[in-house]
Order: C-alpha cells, then sequence, then structure tokens
C-alpha cells in the first residue's frame, strides 16, 4: 500500500494511542447506551419496508415487501393485527372511519382498523407488475377519499373509485395513458391530481368526469429511469409540488397545468424526496446530489442546502427549531445488505447540522412523530420508535460521531485500469478506515485502517484483492469510514 501523506506526524507515543484507544472505547460506549436510551421499541417484520406509515388513534399501519400489513400498538410496539395480501406493500396506507385502505400491486382492500377483518377486497389475479418496478423504485402512493368513493392508483395503469362500502367499482377514470400509477393520489377541490411512471402530471375534474390539464415533467427521456413520479402531490397556496426522477424541481399551477418555477440541479441528480411546504418554505430532498434544499415555495429562490450521506426518497419532518429526515444508500440494491440508514436533524433556518445517528440499514420512509416519540421503517424489515429528545439531546455532537470528518474525496482516474489513487482531507483525529467493495457490497480489500491525525491523505489501490489476484473490470465501490459517517462512492475498472 502506498501512502502519501503531507502533515502526518509518524512518531505517535504509545501512551498517546492508549489514550485515544480509550476515548474511542468511551464513545462508542455512551453512543451504544444513547441509542438504548432513545430506542423505546421495535418491531421486527418479515421484509424490507419501504412504504410510509402512518398513525390513527393508537395505532401504527404499515406494510412490508413480505406482503404482509400489521397494526401495531404506538405505545407498546406489541402487534394488534396482521394481514396478509397478495403481494408485497410498497404504498401508504388511508385510514377513514371504520375502515383503513391499502393497496397492494394491483389489488385493493378495505380492512376493519380494529381487528383487520376485510370488509372488502378488489383482488386483481394477474399480478402483472405487482412489485417493483426497478431497483430505485421504493414507494407506490396512498389511495384518495372523495364522498363516497375511496379512489386508488394501480402499476397496471388504472384508476379506480370504489364505493366505501362494499367495494363495488363505480368510477373508472380514463386519463390517455396507461402507464403504472406510483404516485400518491391528491383530490382538492373535486380535482384529483396524480403522477405516473411516464413523467407525466395529471389534474382530472372528478365532478365533469374530464381531464383537466396533463403536465410532462421533461422535454425528453435521456435514460430509462429518468422522470418518473412516485412521490406525494402536495398543494399550497395553488401551486403543486411534487418530488420525481429529475434533476429539475418543478412547481405547477394547480389551475392552468403550467410551470409556475422550477430549479436546476447543476450537478445533476433526482430531486427524489417527498415535498414539505411549511411557512412559505418548500423543504424536499435529493437522491445523488446529496442534498436537502430550502426554497421560497412561491418564487422558487434557494435559501440554503445541507449535504448528507446517501440518498433521500422521503419527506422532511419540522419538529420545534429542526428539520429531521431520513437517508439511504440507494446504490445498496445492487447487493443482498440493508445499507446503512442515517437519521438527521438540520437547523431548519439554516440548515447547519443539529444532530445525527445512524438507524439499522437504509430508511426510505417517512418519519412519524406522536407526543414525543418518532417512529421510522427501516430496509431491515424493523419498525422503530425513538425518544425524540434523546436523540435531539444525545451527548456525542455530530463531530464525535464523524460528521465531516472527511471532506474533499476524490478518486483518479475514475474510471481507472491498473491504478487508482483515493484522495481525502481529514479535519480532525479519528479512527479511519478505507475499504473496497464488489458491486455486491462484499468488502474484500482493506487499504488502511488506522487512528489518523489531520491531515491530505492519498491512498492507492492496485486493483487486487486481498490474496493478492486482479479483479475482473465492472463497478466497485470505495468506502470510507469515519465514527458513524461512512463515505460510499462508486468506481469503475476497466
Amino acid at each position: 500500500m502506498a501512502l502519501n501523506h503531507k502533515s502526518l506526524n509518524i512518531n505517535i507515543q504509545s501512551k498517546k494511542l492508549l489514550q485515544y484507544a480509550t476515548l474511542i472505547s468511551a464513545i462508542i460506549l455512551f453512543s451504544c447506551n444513547s441509542k438504548q436510551a432513545a430506542l423505546l421499541w421495535k418491531y421486527s417484520t418479515e421484509g424490507k419496508i419501504y412504504a410510509h406509515p402512518i398513525i390513527d388513534g393508537e395505532m401504527i399501519y404499515i406494510g412490508s415487501m413480505d406482503s404482509m400489513f400489521y397494526a401495531i400498538d404506538k405505545e407498546s410496539g406489541e402487534l394488534i393485527w396482521s394481514f396478509r395480501t397478495n403481494a408485497p406493500i410498497q404504498s401508504t396506507a388511508c385510514a377513514y372511519e371504520k375502515a383503513v385502505y391499502i393497496k397492494s400491486g394491483n389489488s385493493a382492500y378495505a380492512l376493519n382498523k380494529k381487528n383487520g377483518a376485510v370488509i372488502w377486497s378488489h383482488i386483481d389475479p394477474s399480478m402483472q407488475q405487482t412489485g417493483k418496478m426497478d431497483p430505485w423504485d421504493f414507494h407506490s402512493g396512498s389511495a384518495a377519499i372523495y364522498e363516497s368513493l375511496v379512489y386508488f392508483g394501480f402499476q397496471n395503469g388504472r384508476l379506480l373509485g370504489f364505493n366505501i362500502e362494499n367495494g363495488n367499482i363505480e368510477n373508472e377514470i380514463v386519463y390517455g395513458d396507461t402507464v403504472a400509477i406510483k404516485s400518491g393520489l391528491l383530490i382538492n377541490a373535486a380535482i384529483l391530481y396524480f403522477g405516473g411512471w411516464n413523467g407525466k402530471v395529471y389534474a382530472y375534474n372528478l365532478e365533469k368526469d374530464t381531464l383537466e390539464w396533463t403536465y410532462k415533467t421533461y422535454e425528453e427521456q435521456t435514460y430509462p429511469t429518468f422522470g418518473q413520479v412516485n412521490t406525494q402531490l402536495v398543494i399550497a397556496n395553488d401551486l403543486l409540488y411534487f418530488g420525481s426522477r429529475n434533476p429539475e424541481m418543478q412547481v405547477i399551477d394547480i389551475h392552468t397545468g403550467k410551470k409556475a418555477w422550477s430549479y436546476i440541479e447543476p450537478d445533476g441528480g433526482w430531486i427524489s424526496g417527498e415535498a414539505l411546504v411549511e411557512d412559505k418554505i418548500l423543504y424536499i430532498g435529493g437522491s445523488d446530489n446529496h442534498e436537502m434544499f430550502a426554497f421560497d415555495a412561491f418564487t422558487g429562490n434557494k435559501g440554503w442546502t445541507f449535504e448528507f450521506l446517501n440518498n433521500n426518497f422521503s419527506k422532511p419532518l419540522i419538529v420545534k427549531d429542526y428539520l429531521l429526515f431520513t437517508t439511504g444508500d440507494a446504490y445498496n440494491v445492487y447487493g443482498k445488505g440493508i445499507g446503512r440508514g442515517y437519521l438527521y436533524a438540520v437547523n431548519k433556518e439554516d440548515g447547519s447540522i443539529h444532530q445525527f445517528d445512524q438507524i439499522g440499514g437504509n430508511m426510505y420512509s417517512n418519519i412519524l412523530l406522536d407526543n414525543g416519540i418518532i417512529y421510522l421503517g427501516n430496509e431491515d424489515g424493523i419498525i422503530y420508535a425513538l425518544n425524540l429528545d434523546h436523540f435531539l439531546k444525545d451527548s456525542l455532537s455530530p463531530f464525535e460521531k464523524g460528521y465531516n470528518a472527511v471532506e474533499n474525496i476524490e478518486l483518479s482516474p475514475n474510471p481507472f485500469s491498473d491504478s487508482l489513487a483515493i484522495s481525502f482531507r481529514l479535519n480532525r483525529e479519528i479512527e479511519l478506515g478505507v475499504q473496497i467493495k464488489n458491486i455486491a457490497d462484499e468488502p474484500f480489500k482493506e487499504l488502511s485502517r488506522e487512528h489518523r491525525v489531520p491531515g491530505e491523505y492519498t491512498l492507492h489501490w492496485d486493483g487486487k484483492d486481498r490474496e493478492g489476484n486482479s479483479v475482473e473490470e465492472g463497478y466497485y465501490f470505495v468506502e470510507i469510514i469515519a465514527g458513524l459517517y461512512v463515505h460510499k462512492l462508486l468506481l469503475q475498472r476497466q
């Protein structure tokens, strides 16, 4: 291993190393104790959780990719009832009066909120497009209720209105396309708004039974996964907000279907999170741009951005002076692991870091808050209930946990052939690890794991595994680990 360190003091005394090891052990112990104090309960399902949970009364309702729908007591974490559907569940439930309405693939169910008994069901036997459309298709939107009908948009392109009481189909909306409907449905003043897998947004008048307008979010689909809308649409002051697979944030006038304003991320990357509009500010996160944005909701002027680890596909939450949100590693889909999920709290006024923690695997579901408790769904299949104050007032600061310890990471060249240079700046003393992983997220070569002091570093990888064998051409990951903060970069060998 070649090492170029511009300011490394190689004569670190053994005593200093022992003191540092003791400090690291204390930090790990405090971190574990802090997590244990914050954790109130957890409930394990048999599948990954992508669906957004909801709270209704004393219950949390959430679906899992194990095809099960769960009703859990929010105080104790005890399972009250569960119901098996015919397909993995990515969608958010809709609770109304005595029933909770759920979607599973192309089937819909009305279940008794108290005991999970089936009130009615619409089962699609074809199983057409009942799972994820592609590796980054984490969510499918909720139903919406208008008068006596509950509307569902399905992956087979059908948009149906069911009688709330008996499940009879009383309205089938023809919107001009037959495309998977993945966004959450939104009804405002008898207009139904929804987004499609084709990158279009639709406004349908339920009273007149006519399509009011269609808005296409791109002129040209530059690659197959570009443009799709699979987030919940939000209205504020006659403007429609949503995230999509697009580096352009687009806001639409709900009356005309015309673009009111937009923001184009110069470095690319989907602005893929769920939109939150509060106090005239739009908060929304992105994927490969790794940023949470704060915009003036009505002019589009950008207030601040916060750079985070991994990718955001969920809705932020305002708590007191803080904006909370989750992230997950969207490139982990190539492997069998669950990745790393991060929970962040930033100051809502300026986007500065207040606290963060790693909790289980990737987190793509929305955060729920009720009576000082936050609830999270996780790709590790677990639903977590955490004490909010313990998280916000953790005795370890974000910087002690590794936040912002490593900056200016560069891989050169990328793609590479024989030798790769991994350069970065270390801002403070910390235990640092650098390893290479394959596309399945399995580590096979450790380049470094040692205590390091601040400075500029360059490590080199010769393209060989731990046994000295040259690896094949293809994609790999470089992982730089500083405390709880893990930077993961995509690399190509050619």
